[in-house]
């Protein structure tokens, strides 16, 4: 293999970055550490993916094709009644404020996670599955250390993983919640890893890894059948191309509607020219109309159909976000940004994987008309959005994403707007101050030089950047310089090779 290819990886964890870059180094390309990484993540971000979740992959070839691969979540095609459904609150707290998320058997909607890693493979990859899997499967049997992000996660969904006696087990020591350094391990990962290797994605969707979820769902009051784990499809889309100021960005189309809103959010920006020095009060002036726009857009669907021509519905969230995003970019032009989510997790431990199953159906965020609201056999609406810039001669400049649930489109349009307008450095355009509005109180991290003049918002300022605000680990690339940064507001990681 060659021993000399160049490449990059922004990842939202070490030991994620860290399996991207070494498949780099032994001759895989983008695709290739992309799925490395993803597999990795359900040991070392077991909050943010798991094989019971899903998400979207922005894809961009060294030849130029570009699409989206869409693995996100599918309701069931039948549902119970409420009064028959496993379906239940629990609560977090974030820390002067406290929010009901549901869990349960009937929070589970089909997760595309193993079909879009495998999809992408098939379609990409240039390592053999099982090759690539070898060093996995001594990683995850060894397990990985627990870094202050995850360790976070954890204490937050104390609640969640308080339902399950084998989430306790792993995630918990003498009673409380593992601490930062400490060996996450999940004995049953590795050995299923080995498997779907050698079986393939069947074991998953048709076998009897399937079979077991679904005759719990059966018995405890859930939805999901066999007939919905072998109807899934990742679903090959066009991502949304959109021309501004001499580049174009790509980005997520339905059923993410996040691609809509940074899509209006750049077109509003694009109306005059830019004025004033970044975080100055012109750029302050500017940017908070805009983000009123988008926040009304993101409430009001007639208006997001009557300014794009897109969408029948678009959601709104406050939630957290348990949600992570990576970027990889290889020596021969070939990119992928991937953003994944298992919502918070249901409480319910997959058998033989030591890994959650999603929560989507209890996400009041992708449920706007409320719980037991969702039509059957749909794609569930998200606002991730992974994307990729390219100049006028169609080379690749950026590749971003985050998570962060509804702060995902502002956080993108903000970094977009810093390297692209201001041409800020990325450590700089990645780490300046962002705004979030979420009705009428406007978030604001500390930074900007002048104040809001808007009367009609409450304005927040916070003491420092913060993971509410996502974490948008971004790579770019300029007259032949690379450079990657992860969003330290979600402790980002970047590994490279030179």
């Amino acid at each position: 293999m060659n021993k000399n290819r160049k490449g990059i990886v922004v990842a939202g964890h070490e030991a994620t970055a860290n399996i991207a870059i070494e498949v780099l180094k032994d001759g895989g390309n983008a695709f290739d550490a992309a799925v490395a990484a993803m597999l990795v993540a359900f040991n070392s971000e077991p909050c943010m993916s798991s094989p019971g979740g899903g998400g979207f992959a922005n894809i961009h070839t060294k030849d130029g094709h570009a699409e989206i691969l869409d693995f996100f979540c599918q309701t069931p095609k039948s549902k119970k009644t409420a009064a028959e459904s496993d379906f239940y609150p629990f609560n977090i707290n974030f820390g002067g404020t406290t929010e009901d998320f549901y869990i349960g058997h009937a929070s589970h909607a089909v997760p595309g996670m193993l079909a879009g890693i495998f999809k992408m493979h098939e379609l990409y990859g240039s390592i053999p599955i099982k090759t690539l899997v070898e060093p996995i499967i001594e990683i995850t049997k060894k397990g990985i250390g627990l870094d202050p992000f995850q360790h976070m996660d954890i204490v937050l969904l104390e609640n969640m993983m308080n339902q399950s006696p084998r989430a306790l087990e792993i995630f918990t020591r003498n009673g409380k919640p593992l601490e930062i350094g400490q060996t996450l391990h999940m004995p049953a990962l590795s050995d299923f890893i080995d498997a779907i290797s050698r079986e393939g994605p069947r074991l998953f969707y048709e076998g009897e890894i399937a079979g077991k979820i679904c005759l719990d769902s059966k018995m405890k009051g859930g939805n999901l059948t066999m007939d919905d784990f072998k109807s899934y499809k990742v679903i090959r889309r066009k991502p949304i191309e959109i021309d501004y100021r001499g580049k174009k960005i790509r980005t997520t189309t339905f059923p993410s509607l996040g691609g809509a809103i940074i899509a209006l959010g750049l077109g509003e920006l694009s109306k005059e020219e830019i004025k004033g020095s970044h975080l100055s009060q012109a750029h302050l002036d500017r940017l908070v109309p805009i983000l009123k726009k988008m926040e009304y857009t993101n409430r009001n669907p007639e208006n997001l159909a009557k300014h794009l021509d897109l969408y029948e519905n678009v959601l709104f969230s406050k939630k957290w976000g348990s949600t992570t995003h990576f970027g990889v970019l290889d020596k021969e032009g070939n990119a992928v940004s991937i953003t994944i989510s298992n919502g918070e997790g249901s409480g319910y431990i997959i058998p033989g994987t030591d890994c959650f199953m999603n929560n989507m159906l209890g996400e009041a965020a992708l449920l706007p008309d409320g719980f037991f609201s969702w039509k059957e056999d749909t794609r569930l609406f998200s606002l991730m959005s992974p994307t990729i810039v390219s100049n006028k001669g169609k080379e690749i400049e950026i590749i971003t994403g985050t998570g962060g649930a509804g702060r995902i489109p502002g956080s993108i349009l903000q970094t977009l707007h810093y390297l692209i307008d201001y041409e800020l450095d990325v450590e700089e355009a990645v780490h300046s101050p962002r705004m979030h509005l979420t009705e009428k109180e406007l978030n604001v991290e500390p930074g900007f030089e002048g104040e809001v003049r808007d009367s009609d918002l409450d304005v927040s300022i916070w003491d420092d950047l913060h993971m509410y605000y996502g974490g948008v680990h971004t790579i770019t690339k300029k007259e032949n310089e690379i450079r990657g940064v992860g969003d330290k507001r979600r402790y980002g990681v970047v590994k490279r090779l030179d």
